[in-house]
């Protein structure tokens, strides 16, 4: 999701051990874990109702098609009948 690598995980740790006591560490870490993983379901979240709405109205635009065909079949159908 966020491409994080090796790299920047390592430097993070880097800076974690530079700037916070070691004490605080797991607190932070748990912090972290926590605000990544509510995030990670609400982009999920977005992108599942994103897709669901796409799938909407793209029922909506086939209904409108089906309904404009059935009229002009009725309307072909009419001027059939009073041939």
């Amino acid at each position: 999701m966020f491409n994080i690598g090796i790299i920047e995980l390592l430097i993070i740790f880097f800076f974690l051990i530079l700037f916070i006591k070691p004490e605080e560490i797991p607190k932070i870490t748990k912090n972290f874990g926590l605000f990544y993983r509510k995030i990670s379901r609400y982009l999920y979240n977005f992108k599942y109702e994103l897709d669901e709405y796409e799938t909407i109205e793209e029922l909506k635009k086939i209904k409108l098609d089906f309904g404009r065909q059935k009229k002009k079949q009725l309307k072909s159908s009419k001027k059939k009948l009073k041939k």
